[in-house]
Protein backbone atom coordinates (compact mmCIF):
# COMPACT_ATOMS: atom_id res chain seq x y z
CA UNK A 1 0.00 0.00 0.00
CA UNK A 2 2.41 2.61 0.81
CA UNK A 3 4.86 2.05 -2.55
CA UNK A 4 1.76 2.67 -4.23
CA UNK A 5 0.78 5.94 -1.92
CA UNK A 6 4.63 6.91 -3.21
CA UNK A 7 4.07 6.32 -6.69
CA UNK A 8 0.86 8.59 -6.99
CA UNK A 9 2.69 11.14 -5.09
CA UNK A 10 5.49 10.85 -7.17
CA UNK A 11 2.66 11.19 -10.68
CA UNK A 12 1.14 13.59 -9.27
CA UNK A 13 4.70 15.57 -9.11
CA UNK A 14 5.18 14.39 -12.88
CA UNK A 15 2.21 15.67 -14.23
CA UNK A 16 2.41 19.06 -12.38
CA UNK A 17 4.90 20.42 -15.17
CA UNK A 18 4.96 23.75 -12.94
CA UNK A 19 7.04 21.75 -9.54
CA UNK A 20 10.91 23.35 -10.41
CA UNK A 21 13.96 20.70 -9.72
CA UNK A 22 15.51 23.59 -7.69
CA UNK A 23 12.44 24.74 -5.94
CA UNK A 24 11.88 23.76 -1.92
CA UNK A 25 9.13 21.36 -0.67
CA UNK A 26 7.90 24.74 0.96
CA UNK A 27 7.62 27.04 -2.08
CA UNK A 28 6.10 23.64 -4.05
CA UNK A 29 3.76 22.65 -1.73
CA UNK A 30 0.87 24.69 -2.47
CA UNK A 31 0.88 23.18 -5.94
CA UNK A 32 0.34 19.68 -5.26
CA UNK A 33 -1.59 19.65 -1.64
CA UNK A 34 -5.32 20.19 -3.48
CA UNK A 35 -4.51 16.93 -4.83
CA UNK A 36 -6.59 14.18 -2.78
CA UNK A 37 -3.60 11.71 -3.72
CA UNK A 38 -1.60 14.01 -1.59
CA UNK A 39 -2.99 13.43 1.82
CA UNK A 40 -2.48 9.33 1.50
CA UNK A 41 1.05 9.95 2.54
CA UNK A 42 1.95 11.41 6.05
CA UNK A 43 4.18 14.61 5.90
CA UNK A 44 7.66 13.01 6.04
CA UNK A 45 7.09 10.63 3.63
CA UNK A 46 6.04 13.19 1.30
CA UNK A 47 8.83 14.99 1.96
CA UNK A 48 10.94 12.16 1.35
CA UNK A 49 9.75 11.70 -2.05
CA UNK A 50 9.65 15.05 -3.16
CA UNK A 51 13.40 15.19 -2.52
CA UNK A 52 13.94 12.23 -4.48
CA UNK A 53 11.86 13.61 -7.68
CA UNK A 54 13.47 17.04 -7.16
CA UNK A 55 16.69 15.03 -7.04
CA UNK A 56 15.72 12.69 -10.55
CA UNK A 57 14.16 15.94 -12.33
CA UNK A 58 17.34 17.67 -11.43
CA UNK A 59 19.16 14.41 -13.54
CA UNK A 60 16.76 14.86 -16.31
CA UNK A 61 16.90 18.49 -17.16
CA UNK A 62 20.49 18.18 -17.12
CA UNK A 63 20.06 15.75 -19.32
CA UNK A 64 17.99 17.54 -21.43
CA UNK A 65 20.46 20.56 -21.48
CA UNK A 66 23.24 18.64 -22.59
CA UNK A 67 21.17 17.18 -25.63
CA UNK A 68 19.70 20.83 -26.63
CA UNK A 69 23.57 21.87 -26.66
CA UNK A 70 24.99 19.09 -28.67
CA UNK A 71 22.03 19.54 -30.99
CA UNK A 72 22.92 23.29 -31.12
CA UNK A 73 26.16 22.01 -32.06
CA UNK A 74 26.05 19.75 -34.46
CA UNK A 75 23.36 22.24 -36.53
CA UNK A 76 26.25 25.32 -36.08
CA UNK A 77 28.82 23.08 -37.42
CA UNK A 78 26.47 21.45 -40.12
CA UNK A 79 25.70 25.42 -41.18
CA UNK A 80 29.96 26.11 -41.24
CA UNK A 81 30.54 23.20 -43.80
CA UNK A 82 27.59 24.67 -45.83
CA UNK A 83 28.88 27.78 -45.69
CA UNK A 84 31.87 27.33 -47.47
CA UNK A 85 34.84 29.76 -45.31
CA UNK A 86 37.81 30.12 -46.04
CA UNK A 87 40.30 29.78 -43.65
CA UNK A 88 41.15 33.61 -43.60
CA UNK A 89 37.30 34.51 -43.07
CA UNK A 90 36.74 35.57 -39.87
CA UNK A 91 34.24 35.17 -37.45
CA UNK A 92 32.26 38.93 -37.72
CA UNK A 93 32.31 38.16 -41.65
CA UNK A 94 30.55 34.96 -40.71
CA UNK A 95 28.08 35.95 -38.34
CA UNK A 96 27.22 38.91 -40.48
CA UNK A 97 26.80 36.82 -43.83
CA UNK A 98 24.76 33.92 -41.43
CA UNK A 99 23.27 35.27 -37.91
CA UNK A 100 19.73 34.91 -39.32
CA UNK A 101 20.39 31.47 -39.65
CA UNK A 102 18.54 29.40 -37.30
CA UNK A 103 21.42 27.05 -36.65
CA UNK A 104 23.29 29.41 -36.07
CA UNK A 105 20.95 31.20 -33.68
CA UNK A 106 20.46 27.71 -31.77
CA UNK A 107 24.19 27.87 -30.10
CA UNK A 108 22.90 30.89 -27.63
CA UNK A 109 26.29 32.28 -26.29
CA UNK A 110 28.37 34.25 -28.62
CA UNK A 111 31.02 32.75 -26.87
CA UNK A 112 30.45 29.09 -27.86
CA UNK A 113 29.87 30.62 -31.53
CA UNK A 114 33.21 32.10 -31.59
CA UNK A 115 34.78 29.11 -30.27
CA UNK A 116 32.76 26.85 -32.82
CA UNK A 117 34.57 28.66 -35.32
CA UNK A 118 37.67 29.04 -34.57
CA UNK A 119 37.74 25.65 -34.26
CA UNK A 120 36.79 24.99 -37.71
CA UNK A 121 38.74 27.43 -39.14
CA UNK A 122 42.15 26.01 -37.66
CA UNK A 123 40.72 22.10 -39.10
CA UNK A 124 40.39 24.53 -42.50
CA UNK A 125 44.16 26.17 -42.27
CA UNK A 126 45.20 22.74 -41.14
CA UNK A 127 43.93 21.30 -44.48
CA UNK A 128 44.78 23.81 -46.41
CA UNK A 129 48.87 23.83 -45.27
CA UNK A 130 48.35 20.30 -46.01
CA UNK A 131 47.38 20.53 -49.32
CA UNK A 132 49.70 23.21 -50.21
CA UNK A 133 52.55 20.88 -48.53
CA UNK A 134 51.05 18.08 -50.87
CA UNK A 135 51.43 20.43 -53.72
CA UNK A 136 54.91 20.74 -53.39
CA UNK A 137 56.14 17.32 -53.09
CA UNK A 138 54.40 16.43 -56.07
CA UNK A 139 56.20 19.26 -58.21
Amino acid sequence: MLIKNQLKLCQILTNCKTVSAFSTWEKELHKIVFDPRYLLLNSEERKQIFEQFVKTRIKEEYKEKKSKLLLAKEEFKKLLEESKLSPRTTFKEFAEKYGRDQRFRLVQKRKDQEHFFNQFILILKKRDKENRLRLRKMR
